[in-house]
């Protein structure tokens, strides 16, 4: 499902510096991001860049989510790990104007501040959506939200 994964969290995750299936720290949490825009670059090294002016909403129009129940599944048969995580609803998201949700930011958050956070993937949405006050639920891949090969 992932539209790309982030360079920088591949190598944060071999050295251990990054994590996905530890009970996080206080303010050490995975979430999403809204996106406006269909991001392309694996480069970049933090959330801030990734973004740049691409999350949806200039005007707060939801709040960034934690993602929880983060699992690592081995599949020896396949010759793969995969990460999963519960599906997760980003609540009251507001209508912005003519902008859509196209994508979603996948990102390790250490420490609050989006210069220091760790893009882990881009997910391209299939369909882009309007805000409308209402709840959102994201359903991850019965295949897993990331796969390792």
């Amino acid at each position: 499902m992932a539209s790309f994964v982030y360079n920088i969290w591949k190598q944060k995750l071999a050295l251990g510096d990054s994590i996905w299936d530890v009970a996080p720290a206080s303010g050490d949490t995975m979430k999403l991001a809204l996106v406006e825009a269909v991001l392309s670059d694996p480069d970049v090294d933090d959330v801030n860049t990734a973004l740049g002016s691409n999350e949806y909403g200039p005007t707060d129009p939801y709040t960034r989510t934690a993602v929880s129940g983060q699992s690592a599944i081995l599949d020896d048969t396949n010759n793969r790990a995969k990460l999963d995580a519960t599906d997760t609803t980003v609540s009251a998201i507001a209508a912005d104007g003519s902008d859509k949700v196209e994508g979603l930011l996948l990102y390790h958050d250490v420490d609050g501040n989006d210069s220091n956070a760790i893009p882990i993937a881009f997910f391209d949405l299939a369909t882009a959506f309007y805000g409308n006050s209402s709840n959102v639920t994201f359903v991850w891949d019965s295949t897993g939200v990331i796969t390792l090969t």
